[in-house]
C-alpha cells in the first residue's frame, strides 16, 4: 500500500509541476517592449486574431505619402474581457482609430503592445491591462 501511496504522490507532482509550466513559460510585457516610451498611432483595425494567449490587432497606418504599413500590436489575453463586452467583431467594426502603444524593444519595425484603442466619439477600449495612460496623447508619426 506504501508504493501506491507514492505512487500517487509522484503522478501529482508531475500533474501539479505540468500545469505550472505555462506560468513560468510567460513573460513581462518589459522583456519584450519599452515600457518607457509610448508611440501613438491613427489607422484602421483590419484583423483580429483573439486566441489565447494574447489577442492580436493589427492596425493599418497611412503615412504622409499614402504609403500603409500593418502594425501588429500583441495585447492581453482573451479571458481579460469575459463579460465586458468586448468581442472581435466590434474590434473590426470601427471607424479610424487612434492606438497608444508600447514600441517592441528589440527595433521589430511595425510591432508594440497595445495599451489603448480610442474612436472619435470618444469611446475606447483599455486592452493592454493595468496601466494604460487615461487619453490617447495625439497622433504622430512612428518610425
Amino acid at each position: 500500500m506504501r508504493t501506491n501511496l507514492k505512487k500517487c504522490l509522484a503522478v501529482a507532482a508531475v500533474a501539479a509541476l505540468a500545469s505550472a509550466l505555462p506560468m513560468v513559460a510567460h513573460h513581462a510585457v518589459s522583456a519584450e517592449f519599452d515600457a518607457g516610451k509610448v508611440i501613438t498611432l491613427k489607422g484602421t483595425v483590419s484583423r483580429v486574431d483573439w486566441v489565447n494567449p494574447h489577442i492580436f490587432i493589427y492596425l493599418d497606418v497611412k503615412d504622409d505619402s499614402g504609403k500603409v504599413t500593418t502594425w501588429r500590436l500583441q495585447s492581453v489575453p482573451p479571458m481579460f474581457f469575459k463579460g465586458s463586452g468586448l468581442t472581435k467583431d466590434k474590434l473590426l467594426d470601427g471607424p479610424e482609430a487612434t492606438v497608444t502603444a508600447y514600441p517592441a524593444k528589440d527595433g521589430t519595425e511595425a510591432f508594440g503592445f497595445l495599451l489603448k484603442l480610442a474612436y472619435p466619439d470618444g469611446h475606447f477600449y483599455n486592452l493592454g491591462g493595468g496601466n494604460a495612460p487615461a487619453a490617447p496623447p495625439a497622433p504622430s508619426s512612428a518610425k
